[in-house]
């Protein structure tokens, strides 16, 4: 819906009218930026004089605000994965170490060898 289209029915002298004017705001079908464009209209249906209205713009808020806590609640979970996942990361050696370790613990395997063989003779 265009916004022309939609501030002329929030302001239609028809409840019904106004009130799927408002629903049609509603951020899980018009999208955030939409809602945000036109959270003031949102705001003074809930002063409407039609109940149905009133109910409809509690409605949008209602749902923004669910949107906006599952969004927050999504960042909050990512950033503890990623947190989790530097933890256990560290606990293990990165690849390239761990063969570096390999090969210095069997260096050092021959030589100990070595030695002992010279000291043995």
């Amino acid at each position: 819906m265009d916004d022309e289209r939609l501030l002329a029915d929030v302001r239609s002298p028809d409840g019904e009218v106004r009130g799927e004017a408002v629903r049609s705001l509603c951020p899980c079908h018009a999208g955030w930026e939409a809602f945000e464009r036109h959270v003031a209209v949102v705001l003074r249906a809930t002063r409407d004089r039609d109940r149905a209205v009133r109910a409809h713009a509690l409605h949008v808020f209602e749902d923004a605000a669910r949107m906006q806590l599952r969004g927050e609640l999504d960042y909050r979970l990512h950033e503890v994965a990623e947190m989790v996942r530097r933890k256990r990361a560290s606990r293990f050696r990165p690849e390239e170490e761990a063969a570096e370790a390999r090969r210095l613990g069997k260096v050092r395997r021959l030589a100990e060898r070595y030695r002992r063989w010279r000291n043995s003779g």
